[in-house]
């Protein structure tokens, strides 16, 4: 069979044209969904800062974090309730092999732990993450010892959570604003 180099080049030439339009199309749909999926993310992160510490509480405004000793925290919210300070909400952002997590943690004042809220969680055993050790440690009176229990059928998932939390209540303990 004899190959002929102008059907060669017609057919590369409408593959080629085909993967330019398909790439036009993904830019596209990039482009108009880029701000609806920032203002999502930006309006779950604020429903989940009202459930750490809920009532009154004023949030104020973000503070970014570059610490090279804890590098899963991204930034943190100073949480009041008219004078006096409640403690910290931490957004933290870990990952390992089987997925990403990220939390909103607080930490109270007397650097207690407080509630956290997973706003992303795409570990392969997300749900089992959320069932197993995220919702008894959010339900649990004795957080402290809630979060060393990371036996739930996800466990490299739970420590990632963990060393999250932890690193919070370090990050607000040692002192660093």
């Amino acid at each position: 069979m004899k190959i002929s180099w102008k059907r060669a080049f017609g057919v590369g030439g409408f593959l080629a044209g085909l993967c330019g339009v398909l790439a036009l199309a993904i830019a596209g749909t990039d482009l108009l969904t880029r701000d609806t999926i920032a203002r999502n993310k930006l309006e779950k992160e604020q429903n989940g800062l009202r459930k750490i510490f809920g009532g009154d509480a004023n949030y104020g405004e973000a503070t970014p974090l570059e610490d090279a000793e804890h590098p899963t925290l991204v930034k943190y919210w100073t949480v009041h309730e008219g004078e006096e300070t409640l403690g910290r909400v931490y957004s933290a952002k870990g990952k390992n092999a089987y997925g990403e997590v990220a939390l909103l943690i607080g930490v109270y004042s007397d650097f207690t732990l407080g509630n956290i809220v997973a706003i992303e969680n795409t570990e392969s055993y997300g749900q089992t993450l959320e069932d197993g050790y995220l919702l008894p440690y959010s339900q649990s009176n004795d957080k402290e010892s809630a979060v060393e229990k990371v036996n739930c059928g996800a466990t490299y998932g739970a420590k990632l959570c963990r060393e999250m939390i932890l690193a919070a209540k370090s990050h607000y303990q040692g002192g660093q604003a």
